[in-house]
């Protein structure tokens, strides 16, 4: 064959076949059932772990580990009871706060109860006071309308003069019982303040988790 029909040929052949065309296979299917679950993602790295927030928990009051509740790695949730102190001496202080409360009470009410007694006896002392001063009044009458002996009017005299005194003495005498109760209510409120901090540190000998979270050191041991 004469070359130029021989080239016409091939040129022919490699169009047809096409050998640099991206042949795409057919698409493949699978069929399955619809069915519903869970989606799960997992990431793999490694580096150190840290803790977002860390809160040293420890005790408001000095005193002996007597109970731990948690040790390293437990969780923990905000409010949980996680140690307790020997209460003992805390104890002790609650019923001393509690015996000085009730005398200062005690007191107070004695007080109270001797000013109601010094108010009676002023109340008494003026009523005496007033009659003799009307009894000193009618006998100087009757004196200058010669009734009367000086005599029975210096007695008078004499009895409003002490009507008088006693007033002075008892009003004092209120006087004094009235700091004596203002002195004593102080004591008691002292007494019941002492009482409640007595209990607050009590109440200090159980430690809590201020947070939710887990333990990650414990630096105390039981007796400690």
């Amino acid at each position: 064959l004469p070359p130029l029909l021989l080239l016409a040929l091939a040129v022919a052949a490699v169009w047809y076949w096409q050998p640099w065309r991206d042949k795409t296979p057919a698409p493949q299917y699978r069929l399955g059932k619809l069915e519903a679950g869970r989606l799960s993602a997992a990431v793999s790295a490694s580096g150190t772990l840290g803790a977002l927030v860390t809160v040293q928990v420890g005790s408001q009051v000095s005193g002996q580990i007597a109970e731990l509740y948690v040790d390293f790695n437990a969780p923990v949730k905000r409010g949980q009871v996680i140690a307790r102190l020997d209460p003992e001496a805390f104890e002790t202080r609650v019923a001393q706060a509690q015996a000085d409360l009730r005398a200062a009470e005690s007191a107070a009410q004695m007080a109270r109860d001797n000013l109601t007694v010094r108010q009676a006896e002023l109340a008494k002392a003026r009523i005496a006071l007033d009659e003799a001063g009307r009894n000193l009044e009618r006998k100087k009458a009757l004196v200058a309308q010669d009734f009367l002996s000086p005599a029975e009017l210096d007695s008078a005299q004499a009895a409003f003069d002490t009507a008088r005194e006693q007033v002075r003495l008892t009003e004092a005498a209120v006087r004094a019982n009235t700091a004596q109760v203002t002195n004593a209510e102080a004591i008691v409120a002292q007494r019941q303040a002492q009482l409640r901090q007595a209990q607050v540190e009590l109440a200090h000998t159980v430690i809590r988790s201020p947070v939710d979270g887990v333990v990650i050191s414990r630096n105390v041991d039981v007796g400690q």
